[in-house]
């Protein structure tokens, strides 16, 4: 064998099992964001934060795994409260800070960093003026979630006008999505425009029958109006057969709403063993001690 093929030789011999101990490590890594995002959309925080913990200490540029784990941290810190959740809302804003770092574009932890700025007070870093940076980089970016990005920011505001403004305009531009829609029909919502918000989603519902978080919206719409309540039953009933993905509403708050409205229709029991499982789900949410109580 001639010189220069021999060399070759033992270097392909030398090199080949670390690239394939490294596209193990690669592999690995991905397995675990891959298993950290299921435990996430399951709500096991515990094997999530385990999980996306070791895909982030072994890819550390893997801006994915730190929106995650970030996430993770967010879910964790709700669940032990203002005081105990402080350190884990800390560490879930560095780790969103990181993937935006890491991945300029990453448009959801930019979303996750406009909530943490407006959520928490100065004294714990919450910020409007930075909150609208990450509003104004959303928007270079993409144009109708610009518009949502801002619009989060006028409902944390409560600029409900203003929120409507800005989803009107991206309804203007894109008339064909179902996520604008669904969205102008949150910020009819948030101003009990019970007409309006109900027509977004209807819109929604009509332009891709699959998109499942307006059905929620629809069974909120008709226990806030207290009108339509067959609609809004079935419209509940037809997302809590879904299995929504981490970052669309819960199912909690689907039988939290079908619940009120069972409670509407005098089926007090029905209605209690809706609050009972939106409580399992959803042991944060504030309206469940009131509800129980009324349907004793």
């Amino acid at each position: 064998m001639p010189m220069t093929r021999r060399k070759n030789a033992r270097l392909a011999a030398f090199v080949m099992p670390l690239l394939l101990g490294t596209c193990a490590l690669a592999a690995a890594d991905v397995e675990s964001v891959a298993t950290g995002r299921a435990a996430l959309d399951r709500g096991d925080l515990d094997a999530a934060i385990a999980q996306l913990e070791k895909a982030v200490a072994g890819a550390p540029s893997n801006a994915e795994a730190h929106y995650l784990l970030g996430v993770s941290y967010a879910r964790k810190g709700e669940k032990e409260g203002l005081f105990g959740g402080m350190s884990l809302f800390k560490r879930a804003k560095a780790e969103w800070l990181r993937a935006v770092e890491l991945n300029p574009d990453g448009i959801d932890a930019r979303f996750s960093l406009i909530d943490f700025y407006m959520n928490a007070p100065g004294i714990a870093g919450g910020s409007e003026a930075k909150a609208l940076e990450h509003a104004a980089e959303i928007r270079k970016r993409d144009a109708l979630e610009g518009h949502r990005a801002y619009a989060r920011v006028f409902t944390f505001q409560k600029k409900h006008d203003a929120a409507a403004k800005e989803m009107a305009e991206a309804v203007r531009e894109q008339p064909g999505s179902a996520k604008a829609h669904y969205f102008l029909g949150n910020a009819l919502l948030n101003q009990a425009d019970w007409k309006g918000s109900l027509r977004e989603y209807e819109t929604a519902v009509s332009l891709d029958a699959a998109y499942m978080p307006p059905y929620l919206r629809i069974g909120q719409h008709a226990a806030r109006s207290e009108s339509n309540y067959p609609r809004g039953e079935e419209a509940l009933r037809k997302y809590l057969a879904y299995k929504p993905a981490f970052d669309e509403p819960g199912l909690g708050n689907a039988w939290y709403w079908l619940g009120v409205i069972q409670e509407k229709n005098g089926q007090k029991a029905e209605a209690r063993e809706s609050y009972l499982n939106a409580q399992k789900l959803a042991p944060n949410l504030k309206e469940l001690a009131e509800a129980l109580k009324r349907v004793r």
